[in-house]
Formats: C-alpha cells, structure tokens, sequence
C-alpha cells in the first residue's frame, strides 16, 4: 500500500506544472485589447506559481481567456465613464491562483461597473427567460448570464455580443469536474471564480453497491457518509423506501 502510494505522489509531481504557463499570455492580450477598445488596464497576476495538473493546465486557458476579455469589454468602464464616477480611469485586472483543499481556485476580478442588472434582466424577459415584474436575487440575475446564447450587447462583435460564451466557459469548466461562479457589485465590480480538482490524472473515491451494480463516489464530491439504522426505513406505498435524516423524509 505504501508503495503504491509513492508511485502516485511520483507520478503527481511530474504532472504538476505552475499556472504560470498560462497566466504569462495575458500581458499582451490586455495591452491589445486596451488599444482596440480605448480603455487603459493595469493587470495584476498573483499566485503563478500554484501548480495544477498537466490535463487542468491544457484546458483552463480558453475560459480563462474568454473571462479576461469579457471583464475588459464588459466590465471596466471608458477613462472617462471612470473618473465622472470618481474612479481612477485606469481600471485594474487581477487573476489569481491558489490551493483550497484538494482543489486549485482560480479568480478573474476587475474593479468596474459590475454586472447591469437592468440590461441583464431587460434581455432576459426579451428571451422569454423570466417574466416581466418577476422579483429576482443578485445570484438569480448573475446565474441568466451563463444561459446559452446570451448577450446583452445590442450589436455583434469580433469580442463579443453573439451569445457564444458564459454558457460555454461553465461547460468547459464543468467538464473538468469544476465549477464556475459570480459575485458583483455595482459600481464595484465582479468576481469570476473558477474551483477545479487539483488533478483529473487519479481521483480517490468510495466504492459503493447498489444491488448488482458497483460505483465509485469521488471523495471531493462527498459531504457525508452515514450508517443507516433498519429502524430509520420506511416503506411507502408503490413499492419505495424514505429514510428520516436531520427531521426530513428522503428517498431511499
């Protein structure tokens, strides 16, 4: 047992690289984007030296990307929509990287005008995504930006506005068993959070049974594990069971 678990610590070395790969192509797709778009942009890159495994290393950068341009085009206002608002007019970027646990949590922040509520939610009812009065939570509107096809750019361009992204990010994020979040605040700015498994190479599980089937449960996505008592099952009519746990009925 403790052979073979040398041979994996081994082996995760040699898969482990620094993000740094991928953060080092940023300086110069911010400096292009800042003259395409008449913006001024202090990036700051914290972390680059947190390693993360070979296979997260190749597939991270194309969401990583797409956020970086989006907070640009999207989030950090013209020079001077900054300083009518008492904002410094260069708007500042900043990506991080950092080990939380088993997983790797990279973040996109920018200090600009966070997330427009109004245009997000005018462009849901548009779609027919909500209806029109429907009271709505930040996390609700921040959540209809990650619908596919979504825009809320009137036109389209080579940056942005054809509806091909957020939804694409999560699911290229959601396919390296990761998850991809958002928080804002207007005038403020926003923060993309992306969690990820700090390795797709092995992945320790509990290996569980049911009936003739066997499966296996990755560690990280179990919160608990509790013996069933016999006295804790109930039958229900049709033929199913419910188990009491915390004061709720749960099937079984």
């Amino acid at each position: 047992d403790r052979t073979t678990r040398e041979l994996q610590e081994s082996v995760m070395r040699i898969r482990m690289l620094p993000i740094a790969a991928v953060f080092n192509r940023f300086p110069r797709m911010v400096r292009d984007l800042e003259r395409r778009l008449g913006k001024h942009v202090k990036l700051e890159l914290h972390g680059e030296s947190t390693e993360v495994d070979k296979t997260v290393l190749e597939k991270i950068g194309d969401p990583l990307v797409h956020l970086v341009r989006n907070a640009i085009d999207h989030g950090l206002e013209t020079p001077e929509a900054r300083v009518a608002a008492g904002k410094p007019e260069t708007g500042v970027l900043r990506l991080e990287a950092r080990h939380e646990g088993g997983n790797v949590v990279v973040e996109v922040v920018d200090d600009g005008a966070g997330l427009n509520r109004a245009r997000i939610v005018e462009k849901a009812i548009e779609r027919g995504l909500v209806r029109p009065g429907q009271e709505l939570s930040d996390e609700e509107v921040a959540e209809l930006i990650f619908q596919a096809g979504f825009s809320t750019n009137a036109e389209a361009t080579d940056l942005s506005g054809r509806g091909v992204g957020m939804d694409v990010v999560r699911r290229n994020v959601n396919d390296l068993g990761g998850s991809v979040g958002v928080r804002s605040r207007a005038g403020k700015g926003s923060t993309f959070t992306i969690v990820l498994p700090l390795t797709l190479a092995i992945i320790e599980g509990l290996t569980t049974e049911i009936g003739s089937e066997r499966y296996i449960v990755p560690l990280v996505s179990i919160v608990e594990s509790l013996q069933l008592k016999v006295q804790d099952v109930r039958n229900v009519a049709g033929g199913g069971e419910l188990f009491h746990f915390r004061d709720e009925w749960l099937p079984l």
